[in-house]
């Protein structure tokens, strides 16, 4: 009879957490644990991987300037590029070496507008 119970409480339990993870957001609500609503690109960076030069380009620029901040994949910075305003910007690739770097994408106030990674392969 004790483990007829016990079964019972645990199917039970089961069931109402698993009830409550299925809650719907009506009237256009967000879930605050998924991930964010994607925004429009503003940066479009090729080619990727990328062997001796990589492009950014800058898409929709509002004549805005803009900086690119280069960091390794343990998070030191390695390259910043600054006063960004035509469309597109090429970075020579000689002084990297083969890995992931992430950069970030940043307005003339210092507010990230987006970041990304891109790929280096030596050959």
């Amino acid at each position: 009879m004790y483990k007829k119970v016990t079964i019972l409480i645990f199917i039970l339990a089961c069931s109402v957490s698993f009830a409550m993870g299925q809650t719907s957001f009506p009237h256009g609500e967000h879930d605050p644990y998924s991930t964010p609503l994607q925004k429009e690109k503003v940066l479009k960076v090729f080619p990727n991987p990328a062997t001796s030069r990589i492009n950014f380009q800058i898409l929709n620029n509002n004549e805005n300037s803009y900086e690119i901040i280069v960091y390794n994949f343990l998070g030191k910075r390695v390259d910043d590029i600054k006063n960004i305003s035509s469309s597109v910007t090429s970075v020579n690739l000689s002084n990297y070496y083969s890995g992931i770097y992430i950069y970030q994408l940043r307005d003339n106030k210092g507010n990230l507008v987006e970041s990304g990674k891109f790929n280096v392969i030596r050959q």
